[in-house]
């Protein structure tokens, strides 16, 4: 009844705007803190959803346009992996004592039975204490992952309506809006599970064909090699080639894998022992670029390989010809046990177009244990017979003279590898602001990983090396040919305006 009494206030309040007085206690204690961290990622990313209709709350049908969510910030991560039966492989992750704050660029509520009452508005929101948690399953026939999907049991967002603040303001209806905004924000809790399961519906569709398209990827033969070119007279014949037959000698036979000169003595002398090797990889492998379907996209760029379990050799075959490929240097290698570690950057740029934030970065440490690792290469050298033929052996050291007059073409052919892997870690690098937490996030993701393409990794390392790895490394092969090509073009200008000759 004292709605009726108000409606004749309708006509000449309609457009009158309350302002705001007040600051949410959510939005009041200060900005995101500096950095690149996830702390700072979290604070500075933003949720937009266009728009959003609820039925019946007080008595009122209610429209949010242009809601943004943003200043997200999270008291503690924590993740875990397990297994649910024999088949099926979870992922659980939970952000507890969450705080973020959204704003309503424009509130329409219209009364069911006054429909001519229309609160018009717009307003904030404060959000703390609340209780996210995420989780994927992977579903495994055979061993092999069928599908990856959100699991519905570990997905939920939990919020305490007595901990969420709202403020509006707008014409004089949105005074009865704020009278019954308890309603509201009961309305808008109890229809969160809808929410979850519509948020969860898009993931597992952005998850789809990234899952169907990497085990389609680790089932698929690996890429042929690329041919040997049609041999020329001129160039050199490697199995033909007393020298190549002489170092082919050497290094299989007298050095081979053990004994005095065997590699793994060798291996144990450079790592004083210790069989492990760092090697500063900055600028010589380029950025690994993963697109991760409409999620987003990641880059993991390397500064720092370490090489450990080095005295491990069973099998060596350097510089080995072959009389059905004159310009072909095969090469193999075995190990029984290989570490692999890596201190790389991880790019994160978000994909869905409804989240946003600059890309998170986090340093990690990434350590694999690899099990009978072997691997081998087919190595394409086309050169000048007749630069090799000089009764002068210090010309041939003369790498800038050897280039200019060999014309030395390379590229490598095939690269193939054989392990097992048998375990996938992530190690924190940063202390604090939740990256130890997001490294535990990491390492359970690796977890994952490796209960859920156990199977498939082999043949996926397999094709891995043998497609983009062989790539980069051919890539980087020519660009230091072509910068050493250079060098010789320069040093024989030099020598001419010298008066010298390489």
């Amino acid at each position: 009844n004292w709605l009726v009494l108000l409606l004749p206030l309708a006509a000449v309040a309609h457009e009158y705007e309350f302002p705001a007085d007040r600051v949410l206690s959510a939005l009041s204690d200060g900005g995101c803190p500096p950095g690149s961290g996830l702390r700072s990622w979290l604070c500075d990313a933003h949720i937009d959803i266009d728009h959003y209709e609820l039925d019946n709350v007080g008595g009122f049908n209610i429209k949010l346009d242009g809601v943004r969510c943003s200043t997200f910030k999270v008291g503690d991560l924590s993740s875990a992996v397990s297994r649910r039966g024999a088949h099926n492989v979870t992922l659980s992750v939970a952000a507890d004592e969450l705080s973020f704050n959204c704003s309503i660029r424009r509130l329409d509520a219209k009364q069911i039975a006054f429909p001519h009452a229309e609160a018009i508005g717009k307003g904030t929101a404060g959000i703390s204490g609340a209780t996210l948690r995420a989780g994927l399953v992977a579903h495994l026939t055979e061993g092999v992952p069928r599908s990856v999907v959100t699991d519905e049991r570990n997905c939920s967002l939990a919020v305490d309506p007595k901990r969420v603040e709202l403020d509006l303001t707008g014409n004089i209806w949105i005074k009865l809006i704020n009278a019954i905004k308890g309603v509201l924000i009961q309305t808008v809790v109890g229809q969160l599970p809808s929410i979850v399961t519509k948020l969860r519906s898009k993931a597992d569709a952005a998850l789809a064909p990234l899952v169907s398209n990497l085990t389609a990827y680790a089932e698929a033969a690996p890429p042929p090699e690329l041919p040997e070119p049609p041999y020329k007279p001129a160039l050199a014949n490697w199995s033909a080639s007393e020298a190549v037959a002489v170092a082919d000698y050497v290094l299989n036979d007298v050095v081979g894998t053990d004994g005095p000169l065997g590699l793994n003595r060798i291996a144990e002398l450079l790592t004083n022992g210790t069989g492990s090797l760092a090697l500063n990889a900055s600028g010589l492998l380029p950025p690994l670029e993963l697109p991760v379907s409409r999620l987003g996209n990641l880059s993991l760029n390397v500064s720092l390989l370490n090489l450990s379990h080095l005295p491990s050799f069973d099998e060596l075959n350097l510089l080995t010809p072959s009389p059905s490929e004159p310009l072909t240097l095969r090469a193999a290698a075995g190990m029984t046990k290989l570490g692999l570690g890596a201190l790389a950057k991880l790019r994160v740029t978000p994909g869905m177009g409804s989240i946003s934030s600059f890309p998170l970065l986090e340093m990690l440490e990434v350590h694999f244990l690899l099990d009978a690792t072997h691997a081998s290469a087919a190595l394409l050298l086309a050169v000048n017979a007749s630069a090799l033929q000089t009764s002068d052996p210090r010309r041939l050291l003369d790498l800038p003279c050897l280039l200019r007059r060999a014309g030395v073409n390379a590229s490598l052919r095939a690269l193939r590898l054989n392990t097992s892997v048998l375990q996938l870690r992530v190690k924190p690098v940063a202390q604090g602001e939740l990256e130890t937490e997001l490294d535990d996030a990491l390492n359970a993701a690796a977890a994952f990983f490796l209960a859920t393409y156990d199977t498939l990794l082999p043949r996926l390392a397999d094709n891995v090396a043998a497609g983009p790895v062989r790539e980069a490394l051919d890539e980087l092969l020519r660009r230091l040919l072509a910068q050493a090509a250079e060098a010789a073009e320069a040093a024989a200008e030099a020598g001419a305006a010298g008066g010298g000759e390489a």
